[in-house]
């Protein structure tokens, strides 16, 4: 009985030891990966990313979660620009910060960092070196560990839509094919004829040890300005807002504007869906705030391939900015629903 005794307690202390590592794996990973969000974050706003800060900021969120006061007006920039596609791309120092990956159906969101080394894969994922930058041709790498960031990617399915957020621009994504190839099979590395993105973590995902496969995930970027936006940022000094998370767009394209009343082109967006406004100019609803009457969304300029961003808008506040022809484009959005905006389009000879 004595001899049980031990066994049992041998037994319950190597359970309670495990969960404990469990716990202050899952709990490590958790805080680091809330750090470098936020950083990822000030970085896009050009903003100092101190420990000092870090704190200060989620004192105020854990005051605001106990003492809610009204929001603050937004502050900080969100004018991104990316080189254009098919520029060339600088090298990336290893470790270094390249952005955000998310996944919205899976629930997937994690930062990217440059290199595939242990350091750089416990805490985020790798952007895989030699591999093309997001907003350049070619293909996009980027590995990680199938039992923590990577772990929902078990259920990813074709036509999911992946993001790649970096400070000058957020790319879009959507799934193609998935496959199971030996770790000798760099191939599916290889540059195609279209921008693409290529995710890559180990197989069998409940594999105990290393697992001797890698599963594989193409997804190709999407170039139609009737879907969501590869996210080429404009340079306008009015299209400045605070720079938010950008929610899956489910774009349906309605061509069926109405006739413009002298020079204004009226409109109304659905949530989640885009319409042309104008022959190259596209408008997409992701979010509305009907107290604060602001929205989330985006707005597509096919001839200059490029992305207005509607970050946290006040709706108050017109969008201005010049197509090709330069002309001068002024958006206005005069209601705000739960579910819809509409305004009109207006152009300035």
């Amino acid at each position: 009985m004595r001899v049980r005794r031990w066994i049992e307690l041998i037994l319950l202390l190597v359970g309670v030891a495990g969960t404990g590592a469990w716990l202050g794996s899952t709990l490590t990973n958790g805080i680091w990966q809330n750090w470098e969000n936020w950083v990822f974050e000030r970085e896009a706003r050009s903003e100092p990313a101190t420990v000092r800060d870090y704190l200060t900021d989620k004192g105020r969120q854990i005051e605001g979660l106990i003492w809610p006061q009204s929001k603050p007006a937004p502050t900080g920039k969100d004018a991104r620009s990316t080189d254009p596609p098919g520029g060339s791309a600088q090298p990336v120092p290893d470790n270094n910060l390249i952005g955000r990956l998310t996944i919205p159906r899976l629930h997937l969101t994690a930062t990217v960092r440059e290199g595939v080394g242990e350091s750089t894969l416990s805490r985020a994922l790798g952007h895989i070196p030699s591999t093309a930058l997001p907003g350049h041709s070619g293909n996009v790498g980027v590995a990680g560990h199938r039992d923590t960031l990577f772990r929902g990617l078990r259920a990813i399915q074709n036509d999911d839509l992946i993001q790649f957020e970096t400070v000058r621009g957020t790319y879009s994504y959507r799934v193609e094919s998935t496959q199971i190839v030996t770790p000798q099979n760099v191939s599916v590395l290889n540059a195609a004829q279209y921008p693409e993105l290529t995710l890559v973590t180990c197989y069998p995902f409940y594999y105990v040890g290393s697992a001797p496969d890698r599963f594989v995930v193409k997804a190709r970027q999407v170039m139609d300005g009737t879907q969501a936006p590869q996210g080429v940022g404009v340079k306008d000094q009015y299209a400045t807002r605070t720079p938010a998370f950008v929610h899956e767009v489910k774009a349906v394209h309605t061509p069926d504007v109405r006739k413009p009343e002298g020079r204004n082109i009226r409109f109304t967006v659905s949530m989640n869906h885009s319409r042309e406004l104008a022959p190259g100019i596209s408008l997409g609803l992701t979010e509305t705030d009907v107290p604060e009457q602001r929205v989330n969304g985006w707005m597509w300029v096919l001839a200059d391939r490029r992305t207005i961003w509607l970050r946290n808008h006040d709706s108050t506040e017109p969008v201005v900015f010049y197509a090709q022809d330069g002309k001068m484009r002024e958006l206005r959005i005069t209601n705000v629903t739960r579910n819809s905006i509409e305004g009109y389009l207006a152009v300035h000879d």
